[in-house]
This record gives C-alpha cells, structure tokens and sequence, in this order.
C-alpha cells in the first residue's frame, strides 16, 4: 500500500447490506484513540493488521528524515543570521533547539489526536531578538536574510466562498504586550494586519510560518520560527510548559467530560468545565505570568527585580481538591450517561445519530430498523465506556503532574 499522506484517505466500514461506500469520501474521528478496532491489510497474499494509528505513525515515521534534513537547514541558516546580525543582539542557541527542531511522532499523534488535523509545526526553531518590539530588524533585516537563503512567509487562506480561497494572508504573528502604532508602520504594509495579542498566561513572542523553496516537490512542508527575548524568556517558555500548560491543555483539550456541548447547569460536566477553568485561572496568576514577566524583566528590561512564583499551601490544597473533585465527577457523569443511553426513552436521538452518520447518507434504504438503533446503542455505550476509562487515566497523569508542579513551586513555609 503507497501512503500518500501524513493523515490517509480511509473509510470506517461497516455490514456489507447496509453499506455502498464508494472509497472516496474520508472519515476522521476525534480521538485516535478509538482506532485500535478499526484496521487494514497491507498485502494482498498476506494479511497484516495494523490499525489506524499505526499507520499514521509509520506515515509520520517514513518523513522524520526528511524533515531533520529541512531542520538542520534551518537551524543552519538562523546561526549564519544571528552571526551576521550579533550587533543588533540577535542570538542564536543550537542545543536549545535541536531538542525540539523536529516534533516528535508521539507529539505529533497527541496534538492531532486533540485537534483533529495534522498538526502545521512539525519543523521549528527559535531565535533570540533583545528587542522584538524593533520591527524594523525584523522587517529590514531579519526577514531578507531569510528570504536570500531560501526562505518566505507561508500565505494561508484568509477569506473563502465555500471551499474557494479568495485571498489569502501571511501567517506571521506578533504577539507583545503594549505594541505601538508606530512599531507597527516599520512593517512592510502586507504584514501590518499581523498584530496580535499575547495569552492569557502572559506568554509573547513573535511568530511566522515559513516554507522552504529549496525544498522538492510542489507542497512545500510548513515550518514554525519564533523569536523571543532571550535564553531566560526561553526557560520560562520550558518550564511554563511543563508545569502548568501540559495541566491545563490536557484538561480542556483531551479530557472527554471537557468536550461536552452545552452542558446542564449543576450537571456532572458543568461542575468539571467549571473546576478547570479555576484551575487554569489559578495556576496563570500564580505561576505563568510572574514566570514571564520576570523572565522580560531579565532579557528586555534588564532588571533584577523578580515577582515571586509561588503557591501557597491553601492554594496547592484547594487545586488538588478541584482535580480531585474531577476525578469523582467524571464516575458520575459517564453513570449518568450511560443510564441514558440504555434506556428506550433515548431512541430518538438514536436515531438522530443514525441519520447523521456518513453510512446512513450512502446507504440504499433510508429505513432504520430496530438492529441499527441496537448497534447503535451498543456503539455509544462501548465508547463511553472506554472515553470514562481514559478520562480516569488522563486525570492520574494530571494528579502526577500537578504533584511535580507542587514540588517546584510550592511554598516552602
């Protein structure tokens, strides 16, 4: 079998009465993690089982090499950069990169795990401006020195008429606190509508999509340049990172209770979405933004002067208790649902499901009889079951975590 593509035209099939799929239309799920029974052979004298999963990742796997050859380009070219522009304070860290110049396949498989599409950053570099708030070093001197190696501003679809692209934008992104209109006019004038804000965590830098034109072959491969501060605003991005976003992304983004639609008030999922975001919002104040500001303080201000990053013994026991308090709702939640979905009284959403689903739009017969509300069924409870099963070990990793966060920035009274 030739893969193609990173993420492969497949179909999820099902009876062969119930279904006349053509083979060209594609089915992506939410959670790869539900692949493991959905599988195809390789050989046509041999069978071999793989599942989905496997065979992204060994789609990933086959263009690793071919993207440490663009990375070390990379990495090539802003050493030459920060080399020839050292008196504008332009740096460049080798090592700091190469840890993360090409997205690992387990990264690679949980980010498109969470979002569904293949992730765009799986090439990055980072690259050392004192003052990215000079926009004319990054529009006069940065971004040529780019371009005489080979290197221009990924365009991306900006307006569209269906599935029409009717113009496009550069995707390039400023994202610093108290930006002035008049850092602003030192940009080439396709780049000013390319101002943002920075996160809610504090977190700013500059960012840019670029492609290779050195690169073979007529779909060039994405590739992520961030300019920072400096090494210190670096290791508060590192240590950010690990100690509180790895937290919060997983609750909000992976954990399944998190993902529900407009849920009741006082209802199982309403109580965790509201747990998390406290526990977003608490480990923002408390440990990113002091992180980042001081970091700033160091890298553009100069200062010694450092904000403490802390949680105070009440604060560590009230965040356990809020995840906590997740863990012991998510039994509740998935109890309830599943009360629901057993019982007659949900058939017709049931059937909505049914209606919904690409095998019902392709069959014959528009007629759902009594076995496709039991398969159904049968479906939806599997799935809740097994989403329960990893929610509660999402949750243990994020306890673990939140442990280690403790450990590092717990008050020591």
């Amino acid at each position: 079998m030739n893969i193609q593509a990173i993420t492969p035209n497949f179909q999820i099939k099902n009876s062969a009465e119930k279904n006349n799929q053509n083979n060209r239309h594609v089915i992506l799920t939410n959670s790869l993690n539900y692949l493991s029974r959905d599988t195809v052979s390789f050989s046509g004298k041999e069978k071999i089982t793989h599942t989905f999963t496997d065979v992204i990742r060994e789609a990933y796997n086959d263009k690793v090499p071919q993207y440490t050859i663009l990375g070390t380009r990379l990495m090539d070219t802003l050493e030459a950069i920060a080399n020839k522009l050292k008196e504008d304070k332009v740096s460049f860290d080798r090592e700091y990169c190469e840890e993360t110049t090409v997205k690992s396949t387990k990264s690679f498989l949980s980010k498109l795990k969470r979002s569904g599409e293949s992730p765009m950053d799986k090439i990055r570099s980072t690259l050392f401006v004192a003052n990215p708030y000079d926009l004319k070093l990054i529009n006069n001197k940065i971004l040529p020195e780019l371009k005489s190696r080979g290197y221009e501003i990924l365009m991306v679809p900006d307006k569209m008429s269906g599935k029409r692209v009717l113009t496009k934008k550069p995707d390039f992104d400023v994202r610093l606190a108290d930006i002035t209109d008049e850092n602003v006019q030192n940009l080439d004038e396709h780049l000013r509508q390319c101002i943002g804000k920075p996160q809610k965590s504090g977190y700013e830098d500059i960012q840019m999509r670029l492609i290779d034109t050195t690169e073979s072959g007529r779909k060039k491969t994405p590739i992520e340049l961030i300019i920072l501060f400096g090494k210190n605003y670096a290791e508060a991005k590192h240590n950010e990172s690990y100690y509180v976003y790895d937290i919060t992304r997983a609750l909000s983004g992976e954990l399944h209770v998190a993902s529900v639609k407009n849920p009741e008030m006082y209802s199982p999922a309403k109580r965790i979405l509201n747990n998390i975001e406290i526990i977003k919002g608490q480990l923002n104040s408390f440990i990113s933004k002091p992180l980042f500001i001081n970091a700033k303080n160091m890298d553009f201000y100069h200062e010694k002067f450092q904000l403490p990053v802390e949680l105070s013994k009440s604060t560590c026991e009230a965040l356990n208790g809020l995840i906590e308090g997740i863990r012991a709702k998510i039994h509740t939640h998935y109890k309830d649902e599943l009360t629901k979905v057993q019982s007659q009284d949900y058939n017709t959403e049931l059937e909505k499901l049914i209606k919904a689903s690409h095998e019902f739009k392709e069959r014959d017969t528009k007629t759902i009889f009594v076995d496709d509300i039991k398969e159904k069924r049968k479906e939806l409870i599997k799935t809740l079951k097994e989403q329960k099963t990893e929610d509660l070990a999402l949750i243990k990793r994020v306890q673990e975590r939140f442990t280690e966060t403790v450990e590092k920035y717990g008050r020591k009274d």
